[in-house]
């Protein structure tokens, strides 16, 4: 197992670390190395803090609230543009200037897909249409999040 003392290796511990962090972000550097301990990873408080400092240079802290606890939802709006990459770089921009938390841009079925946080429908629906009126937007469709389930471990990877 690599150590992430040069910032860009993340290993199976730190991997255990952030699912810890994700469950409990207040969770004393303490708490966390007798977790470790009881699978058989054995790490010093001291050395839980520098991997967690380590990890907090390579991170972003993000925490995503249950949907079905609160008075608003979660939208997702995909887009598929024509024109290549300039009409996706067009896309990213005027998106990145709406009321979405998140935009991303890559490749496979849709060229974009962005993330808002709305209180009704008829927000949904003026998000939507805004991205509709962007030229080089020939296809949107959306989803509204009624529920999650998140396993932060399957998300980081160990080289």
């Amino acid at each position: 197992m690599s150590n992430t003392s040069d910032s860009t290796n993340i290993d199976e511990i730190d991997r255990r670390i952030l699912a810890i962090l994700a469950k409990d972000p207040r969770i004393p550097y303490s708490d966390i190395s007798t977790e470790l301990a009881d699978e058989g990873l054995e790490l010093s408080s001291e050395a839980i803090r520098q991997r967690v400092a380590s990890l907090l240079d390579i991170t972003t802290s993000f925490f995503l609230l249950r949907p079905d606890t609160h008075e608003w939802e979660i939208v997702l709006v995909t887009v598929r543009t024509d024109g290549g990459t300039s009409a996706k770089a067009e896309v990213f921009e005027a998106m990145s200037g709406m009321d979405f938390w998140f935009v991303g841009s890559g490749f496979g079925t849709v060229d974009l897909y962005a993330h808002a946080t709305v209180s009704s429908t008829a927000e949904v629906d003026k998000l939507v249409n805004d991205v509709r009126e962007i030229p080089a937007a020939s296809e949107v469709d959306y989803f509204v999040e009624t529920g999650r389930s998140t396993a932060v471990e399957r998300y980081l990877q160990v080289e």
